[in-house]
């Protein structure tokens, strides 16, 4: 019951926190849709989105390095427009007669519009960072328990998605108490998973990637502070964490 009451938990709450401010960064590569979201959420946090006005304010007012038609992170699943951090789109700033029948868009170069076009083709693109204040709380917990204070005091347990998310964690954990330091990253119904529902690529795990079938008392990840990387610890442990 505990169990299933964790997963109701972390599936009722998990996303992007409340408090994230994006900034974006023009990729001058040449790449298809899926490989320029796979470099953005393997060396920042995803492609570029701006689900408001202000957010999309904010982008454009940074996309003024941009030199050529770029990939955004907006496509469409079934039919229905989404950003690629999970939300449904409520307002997109179409150029005039889009979008055509295409499932992926991109922004103009010239009219600072969005446009669609064929997944396949190879366009640059925007990648973007989710600035959060990563905290080092010196309170030893359990996974649960670190969880909840987290979201009671603060927004979640910290996801490292990111090689940058991972190297503000690193320059965190320097006055960790314990050896390992709880993180955001869960094994339930067969596999791992950030909390924050962010894909797991980066793998930075102490074996050669993720433990396939873990013990059943080694199925939440600590950050190991001596070796630098992802460690399979007893959810039960009290250890330090890390919030956003």
């Amino acid at each position: 019951m505990k169990t299933t009451l964790t997963v109701l938990l972390i599936i009722q709450l998990y996303g992007l926190a409340s408090c994230a401010i994006k900034q974006h960064y023009f990729i001058d590569q040449m790449k298809t849709w899926n490989e320029a979201q796979q470099y953005c959420r393997t060396n920042y946090h995803d492609l570029s989105t701006f689900i408001d006005e202000i957010e999309e304010q904010q982008f454009l007012q940074e996309a003024v390095s941009q030199t050529s038609d770029a990939w955004i992170g907006l496509n469409k699943e079934s039919g229905t427009w989404m950003w690629a951090t999970g939300e449904v789109t409520t307002r997109i700033s179409w150029d005039n007669g889009e979008p055509d029948n295409h499932f992926c868009a991109y922004l103009h170069k010239d009219k600072k519009k969005l446009h669609d076009g064929g997944c396949t083709d190879t366009c640059t693109f925007f990648c973007m960072t989710v600035i959060v204040n990563t905290v080092m709380v010196q309170q030893s917990e359990s996974w649960e328990g670190a969880l909840e204070y987290c979201r009671h005091h603060h927004d979640d347990l910290a996801s490292l998605s990111s090689s940058r998310s991972m190297t503000d964690a690193l320059s965190k954990i320097t006055g960790a108490q314990t050896q390992y330091v709880w993180i955001g990253l869960r094994f339930l119904a067969g596999g791992w998973f950030w909390i924050s529902g962010d894909d797991l690529i980066l793998n930075v795990w102490s074996s050669a990637g993720p433990p396939q079938c873990p013990a059943q008392n080694q199925r939440c990840a600590a950050l190991d502070k001596n070796t630098q990387t992802w460690t399979p610890r007893d959810c039960e442990e009290k250890l330090n964490f890390l919030c956003f």
